[in-house]
């Protein structure tokens, strides 16, 4: 019998190979990862069984008087808020190997940096809350940054549903167990590398981290599960600033105002030494923040400059 009439073509089969495990619309195939990190994603094929979990402590004493510097000038006001996101977006810039997820028990490098974060339409007990995303360049100052976090805040903030919800309310108006197929198959279609862009371009489960400022409803930070969902593969709750006892370089205790963050993180995706310088740049641009400054800023500089 003629194999021809049963195969492809060499040429044919390399570029059905590619597109089947080979790079995705949202990132590129990592192929030169170890052995054994290669081989984790089939020992832990969930990200619940690959979980690890980080606490960070940072002292926001410079970062508030950096603010009241920048807000007393004629610039678009910044909070912490905006201070936490852009810091965020400049460690993606300079640890670009942070950016990852698995798919298809592949590991991924992410084509941009995108972040969701969870945006409370409104305040009081019966309070709804939402969760919306929005793409970031690392090369931008403070203010693009700032003006980025602020349009997603009040997208999510608004009476009208999201891109995301939208999406949701038309699924949901279909019979549970079609949802339940529906997502399966998306799952499916997301190992095998075929899911439509369409389908993650606004779901907020598709991006590099999610970051939940538990201290805006009163929390202290806790670690947030991760979603089987989606590719997000870090996750970032924020809690409150406190006045806590620390011990200063000569050895003395005094009050300081910290900020406490608790991570949950995909450990398949990042080496544990990586994941901590990672997040040692975010420590630091949150903690000097004039860092985060670019010419077009303008900004106040750090202190007593």
């Amino acid at each position: 019998m003629n194999s021809r009439y049963f195969a492809l073509p060499a040429s044919r089969r390399c570029e059905g190979f590619e597109m089947l495990f080979g790079d995705r619309a949202d990132g590129k195939l990592v192929r030169d990862v170890s052995t054994t990190r290669r081989f984790m994603p089939y020992i832990m094929p969930r990200r619940g069984d690959a979980a690890l979990y980080m606490i960070q402590k940072i002292d926001v004493s410079e970062t508030q008087a950096y603010l009241e510097r920048w807000n007393d000038g004629a610039r678009p006001k910044l909070s912490l808020v905006h201070i936490i996101l852009a810091a965020y977006v400049r460690m993606y810039g300079d640890h670009p190997d942070f950016n990852g997820f698995i798919a298809g028990g592949r590991l991924y490098r992410r084509n941009d940096v995108t972040i969701s974060m969870a945006v409370l339409k409104s305040r009081g007990d019966d309070a709804r809350a939402t969760t919306v995303k929005q793409t970031y360049e690392p090369s931008e100052g403070l203010t693009k940054t700032g003006r980025r976090v602020t349009e997603i805040i009040a997208a999510g903030r608004a009476d009208a549903m999201t891109a995301a919800e939208r999406e949701m309310d038309l699924l949901l108006r279909l019979p549970g167990w079609l949802i339940s197929i529906v997502l399966k198959l998306q799952k499916i279609g997301d190992w095998l590398n075929v899911t439509p862009v369409m389908f993650a371009r606004n779901d907020p489960l598709y991006a590099s981290m999610l970051v939940a400022f538990h201290g805006s409803v009163g929390l202290d930070a806790a670690y947030h599960h991760l979603f089987e969902h989606g590719t997000i593969s870090i996750i970032s709750a924020i809690g409150p600033v406190r006045d806590e006892v620390v011990v200063n370089d000569k050895r003395e205790t005094e009050v300081r105002p910290i900020l406490t963050v608790r991570y949950s993180g995909d450990e398949r995706v990042f080496e544990g030494h990586y994941a901590a310088s990672s997040v040692a740049s975010f420590k630091k641009y949150v903690e000097s923040p004039w860092l985060l400054e670019t010419p077009d800023d303008s900004g106040p500089g750090a202190p007593n400059t």
